[in-house]
């Protein structure tokens, strides 16, 4: 117990230096290994990265083959995010009858496709495959096997089996995983786990089934592709970025939603005391309250996320970046999106600081159950999720202390709004674009 103790605090020691997620910063320091019984040829890596849909996309990438044509090395997880577009901001606030106003964060790139648009800007070849017939979906999956290629597939993940996400909301969203082979009646997943998690082929055919608009939707990536020309590719993501995060990507009055102008909008609400749409009284219980806080650190950390809203990871992109395009201005935008990752991830600690602060172990839980028993460990997530739910609403947050944290993320969305605007700015010189980052 004590050593096990020592490596949680380790691990904890880890991710705080390195922006690993859990599973990555346990693998480095435990030196574990999965077993490839099963797996496609080439398949070698599994769960962890930084980011889960880019490090994802790494892992296939590599079991393809895929290399940069200027040093004929395989894709690295920054290259695979910034390609897909990297950063951006979408912000929603909800309230439904009968239960607590709650709100949603995307800090990547968003409506845009992520995977496929890594895939399109580097001129990797691909196949996007998607059908309403359930018999035809898993032929196309046997087929992407048999061939030897790992397939990456939508499903609903609670549908899955896996019932550990507290916010139903967010639990019934699409959800990517890679199907890397078969072990007797099972598929083998590479999702969060550091080893191919088996998952019986009638359930996972069910969850692929259970979000309408995504239904069977299958990416496979077609090996033997000519090196990628990086330099092209990155200057085609940087300009795409740069649209998302300065202008209108939905119509109508959701437009003021995403880029700078939705985090803007998301800066006031926080700060406002006064208006309906304000977080004081939007989210004005306690219930409500922790309702908001969670999901503001859960968005910022790990739901479509990496720990500091994504921006520490795409700092990184943009250093590759300017090394490969000799930019002083993608190397300046680098700066502005890391002090920006610095800035979130102290606002994720805000939001689970105080009487929220045991909201933390509980991820950190959910996150060790999903390591060591995958989606077998059904019963051990289910109890979790019901734990979590139970505290959520049951924390005991006075008016003074709602106030006090409420100030204390307000002002960091201040100064983390002025370095965005900054280093988007950058951004748009080095894609040699001409727009204004006000909102």
């Amino acid at each position: 117990m004590t050593s096990q103790k020592h490596l949680k605090a380790a691990v904890r020691a880890r991710m705080a230096r390195t922006g690993e997620r859990y599973t990555t910063a346990r693998r480095h320091l435990t030196g574990e290994h999965p077993s490839h019984a099963g797996v496609v040829p080439g398949y070698r890596t599994f769960g962890g990265g930084r980011h889960h849909d880019s490090a994802l996309l790494t892992h296939v990438l590599e079991a393809a083959g895929v290399t940069a044509a200027h040093d004929g090395l395989p894709l690295d997880e920054p290259m695979v995010a910034g390609l897909a577009g990297g950063v951006g901001f979408m912000y929603f606030s909800f309230t439904y009858a009968g239960a607590p106003s709650t709100m949603t964060i995307v800090p990547r790139i968003h409506p845009r496709p992520f995977l496929p648009g890594a895939l399109e800007r580097a001129g990797i070849p691909h196949r996007l495959e998607q059908t309403t017939s359930a018999a035809k979906a898993a032929r196309g999956l046997d087929a992407a096997l048999a061939a030897g290629r790992p397939a990456i597939c939508t499903l609903v993940r609670s549908a899955l089996g896996s019932p550990g996400c507290v916010d139903p909301f967010a639990g019934a969203d699409p959800y990517e995983v890679g199907v890397v082979g078969r072990r007797g009646d099972a598929v083998l997943l590479d999702d969060e786990r550091l080893e191919p998690d088996p998952v019986p082929v009638e359930l996972f055919a069910a969850a692929r089934a259970a979000h309408r608009k995504s239904r069977h939707r299958m990416l496979v990536v077609d090996p033997g592709g000519a090196p990628v020309d990086l330099a092209a590719a990155v200057r085609a993501a940087l300009a795409v970025t740069v649209h998302d995060l300065t202008e209108d990507v939905m119509p109508n009055n959701f437009a003021g939603n995403f880029g700078l102008r939705g985090m803007a909008k998301w800066a006031d609400a926080v700060a406002d005391r006064r208006s309906r749409t304000g977080w004081w009284r939007t989210f004005d219980t306690p219930a409500a309250h922790a309702s908001a806080m969670h999901r503001l650190y859960d968005c910022l950390t790990t739901e479509y996320s990496s720990p500091g809203a994504m921006r520490p990871l795409y700092a990184d992109f943009l250093d590759r970046a300017a090394d490969l395009l000799g930019d002083d201005a993608a190397r300046q935008a680098a700066a502005g999106y890391a002090r920006a990752g610095e800035l979130w991830a102290a606002v994720a600690d805000r939001a689970t600081a105080g009487p929220m602060a045991p909201y933390r172990r509980l991820v950190e839980r959910r996150l060790e159950l999903l390591l060591d028993g995958g989606l077998a460990a059904t019963a051990g997530l289910t109890a979790l999720a019901d734990e979590q739910r139970a505290f959520l609403a049951a924390v005991d947050v006075s008016d003074g202390d709602r106030a006090a944290q409420l100030d204390a993320v307000a002002e960091l969305a201040a100064e983390v709004l002025a370095v965005e605007r900054e280093a988007c700015a950058a951004l748009a010189a080095a894609a040699g674009a001409d727009v204004s980052t006000a909102p």
